[in-house]
């Protein structure tokens, strides 16, 4: 289950958190089995993000915002250290979704690619997972912590939405 839970939470933009997931499966199963479980899903769903990226990147539309003066400069920065600034965004809460367009944008090596996840994430994943082992929190508090990383993603979008002279639209 926590597996396939890392297709939703990991794909392109995720539109679910994985923390609280990672934390509530900790209560059951070892902290390496965790994080050996969530990582063999989070390749496997960047391996799928990247395949599936590179399939759309020579279409009109991706070949005019990759020739835009913002994203050829964002390309120019990247690949000064683009194994460091994989690592630094998969290990920090830093929002990593932008890396995984940028990679396939600066054609980095899919390899490369997986090998900064692994060695981003893995400890990043212990970490969740030791803590979630060590430190019991209650069912009602991590589905607490989902709704409220849910919230906060989407909270912004919402008042951008709900901003004064704007209508919200049905969809």
């Amino acid at each position: 289950m926590l597996f396939l839970y890392n297709f939703p939470s990991m794909f392109f933009i995720p539109v679910v958190p994985h923390e609280p997931v990672y934390l509530y499966f900790s209560k059951f199963y070892s902290p390496l089995t965790v994080t050996l479980v969530a990582l063999l899903g989070t390749l496997a769903t960047e391996f799928i993000n990247y395949h599936v990226f590179s399939f759309f990147k020579d279409t009109k539309p991706l070949r005019n915002v990759q020739n835009t003066g913002l994203v050829k400069k964002l390309i120019r920065l990247f690949n000064k250290a683009p194994f460091s600034a994989l690592w630094i965004a998969g290990f920090t809460p830093i929002p990593f979704y932008p890396f995984r367009f940028l990679v396939v944008l600066a054609d980095y090596p899919l390899v490369k690619y997986l090998l900064s996840i692994a060695l981003s994430r893995t400890p990043r994943f212990y970490l969740f997972a030791l803590f979630g082992r060590n430190v019991p929190l209650p069912d009602y508090a991590l589905a607490l912590l989902f709704l409220a990383l849910i919230l906060s993603a989407y909270f912004p979008l919402l008042l951008h939405k709900l901003k004064p002279g704007k209508r919200a639209s049905p969809d």
